[in-house]
C-alpha cells in the first residue's frame, strides 16, 4: 500500500504546472504600418512629433544625395509613451550615442514618408536599451547598405534575424522593412535590441508594449486531477479493509 501511495504521490508531482523559460521571438512585419499588437501584447505608438533635440555630433552624421550635409541635432534617448525611456547606445552599451532627429522624406532611403521620426546614424551597430517591463517592441530599419541584422535579448537569451542579402527580407532604398520582438513570457522583459546594417541607416516608427507582470494561478492540469482523485480511492480501500479486519 504504501509504495502504492508513493507512486500515486510522485505522479502528481510531475503532472503540476512547470514554469516556462522566457525566450524572445522576432517577426517581420507584413505591412508598413505598426501592429496593434505582437506576440498578442498590445502596442502603443510613440509620438515623436514633439521630440526636444539635446546633442549633436558623432553618429548623428547624416547623408543626402551622397552628400555630407554635417550633424544632425539629434537624441540620445527617447520617451517611451507609457514610462521609461529608449536609449540609444554604441557598440557594447558602454555610452549614450547621439542619433540625428529627422524626417522619413529626407531619409531617401525610408520607403514609408508617414511613419514621423527616423533616428539616422552612420555608425554601424546601435543597442537599444529597453525600459523596465517591456513585453514587446516594433520598429522599422531603413537604410542604404542592403544588409544587417536585428538581435533581441531577453532574461540573457538572444535570438538574431538577419535581413537583406540571400535573407529573403528586403532591405535597402526603397525596401525599409518592420520587424516585432516580444518575450514568451509576461513577466519576463526585453532588455536590449541590437541593430547593425552598415554606412547610412536608421531605426524608426517605434511602438511598445509594457504590462505589468501578473502571475496567472493556472487551473489544476487534467493529470493532477485524476492522480489525487486515484489516491483518494487508495486512502479509501485502505480505510475500508482496516475497518473490516477490526469488525
Amino acid at each position: 500500500m504504501n509504495k502504492t501511495i508513493r507512486k500515486l504521490a510522485a505522479l502528481a508531482a510531475l503532472a503540476l504546472p512547470v514554469s516556462a523559460m522566457a525566450d524572445p521571438v522576432i517577426v517581420v512585419l507584413p505591412d508598413g504600418n505598426s501592429p496593434a499588437t505582437v506576440g498578442g501584447y498590445t502596442m502603443t505608438a510613440f509620438n515623436t512629433s514633439d521630440l526636444q533635440t539635446t546633442c549633436k555630433g558623432t553618429g548623428a552624421v547624416q547623408f543626402r544625395d551622397n552628400k555630407d550635409v554635417g550633424p544632425l541635432r539629434g537624441v540620445t534617448s527617447v520617451k517611451s509613451p507609457i514610462n521609461g525611456d529608449i536609449e540609444f547606445h554604441n557598440q557594447g552599451g558602454n555610452s549614450p550615442l547621439c542619433v540625428g532627429v529627422d524626417d522619413p522624406g529626407n531619409a531617401t532611403w525610408w520607403e514609408h514618408a508617414d511613419h514621423g521620426t527616423v533616428f539616422t546614424t552612420t555608425r554601424n551597430w546601435i543597442e537599444l536599451v529597453m525600459p523596465a517591463d517591456t513585453r514587446a517592441f516594433s520598429l522599422f530599419v531603413g537604410g542604404v547598405s542592403g544588409i544587417g541584422w536585428i538581435e533581441a535579448i531577453v532574461d540573457g537569451v538572444s535570438v538574431r534575424q538577419d535581413f537583406g542579402g540571400n535573407s529573403g527580407i528586403a532591405f535597402g532604398a526603397g525596401h525599409t522593412p518592420g520587424f516585432g520582438v516580444y518575450s514568451t513570457d509576461k513577466c519576463s522583459s526585453i532588455s536590449k535590441i541590437i541593430i547593425e546594417p552598415h554606412w547610412e541607416w536608421g531605426p524608426g516608427h517605434f511602438a511598445i508594449n509594457q504590462d505589468p507582470c501578473s502571475h496567472e494561478v493556472p487551473e489544476p492540469a487534467p493529470m493532477l486531477l485524476l492522480m489525487t482523485g486515484l489516491f483518494g480511492l487508495a486512502l479509501s480501500r485502505r480505510f475500508n479493509k482496516t475497518v473490516s479486519s477490526t469488525s
